[in-house]
């Protein structure tokens, strides 16, 4: 499972930094998924290794256009291309709209269904796809806005090769049969595959957050997460200079709260544009240090970051 940053800055593009985007990719599927869409995402998409013929799912997190703006032309793209397959929308339903609203008055039709799941009908409900779950979370900004749980599904399974020998169970097709999940009769009684076949890995699983000025919405959800996503648009100094309500989370704010919650991997991004360029970042990174102890990682655009396996092993329970 690996997340890749297409655009790290806030509000605006720079010189440096495109606006908000980030790829989730599974090591089981082809298949992949981007959360938020800024202006110039297809772009940042042609410069990675990416493929708009494997995007199966976009999640858009609020309507402000530094992370919806993007989503009309890379659509026309991923028409143009030949697409055929459905692609998934999960977003707020003005996004939709604004979508539906494009499409019309520029005479684009796309040769695929495009499925819309507007977030406010969810109800934060779970939405279950065959390479992934989506977890919809519910957070704070000037506008309504959202994080993304995004936890893979596609793990290979590994037989308890030493309770199958305990229990007298020969070798033979029906050792596949169990590996891939499904029960088999042997010997005129059923095998249960959950009792011969494990997961060979944790699942894992990450938060991709949209703007949000309150952490501690996330507690609910934060446990045994991988890595959290979260934008930490200035420092607290900063944001206190700025001197009006932003719905933005600072450095500190983000930090103190994965320290507290124990997340292993934090992963700060959407940097306001006075922090963009070389050294700019120094001041944030420092306070970020000081309140967390995990991992820490600044995004920045064509950043690949590994999620790391936690392998399981056979129990003959």
């Amino acid at each position: 499972m690996q997340l890749e940053f297409l655009g790290t800055s806030s509000g605006s593009p720079s010189a440096f930094r495109n606006v908000s985007g980030a790829a989730v990719k599974f090591e089981k599927s082809k298949k992949w998924v981007l959360v938020d869409c800024g202006e110039g995402t297809q772009h940042q998409i042609l410069k990675s290794k990416l493929s708009l013929y494997q995007l199966s799912l976009i999640c858009i997190s609020h309507i402000h256009g530094d992370h919806c703006y993007g989503l009309p032309g890379l659509l026309a793209s991923m028409a143009m291309s030949g697409r055929k397959e459905a692609v998934h929308i999960v977003a707020p339903k003005k996004v939709i709209e604004f979508l539906h609203a494009t499409f019309s008055l520029t005479d684009l039709a796309l040769p695929f269904d495009l499925k819309t799941s507007a977030i406010e009908a969810l109800n934060c409900a779970s939405l279950n796809f065959d390479f992934c779950k989506i977890e919809v979370i519910t957070l704070k900004h000037r506008v309504p806005s959202f994080g993304f749980k995004v936890s893979e599904t596609l793990i290979p399974n590994k037989l308890k090769t030493s309770l199958l020998k305990q229990h007298g169970i020969a070798t033979g097709p029906h050792f596949n049969q169990l590996q891939k999940g499904f029960d088999v009769e042997y010997q005129g009684k059923v095998l249960a595959s959950n009792t011969y076949a494990f997961p060979s890995w944790q699942p894992r699983s990450v938060i991709v957050c949209g703007d949000n000025e309150k952490p501690s919405l996330l507690k609910g959800h934060i446990d045994g997460v991988d890595a959290l996503v979260h934008e930490a648009t200035y420092t607290h100094k900063d944001l206190k200079k700025v001197g009006h309500h932003t719905g933005h989370s600072d450095a500190k704010r983000i930090a103190e709260f994965a320290n507290q919650t124990h997340v292993p991997l934090l992963v700060l991004t959407h940097f306001s544009a006075r922090y963009h360029g070389p050294g700019l970042l120094d001041n944030l990174e420092e306070e970020a240090h000081t309140y967390y102890q995990g991992e820490l990682v600044l995004a920045s655009d064509g950043l690949v970051v590994d999620i790391p396996k936690v392998l399981l092993s056979e129990s003959l329970e």
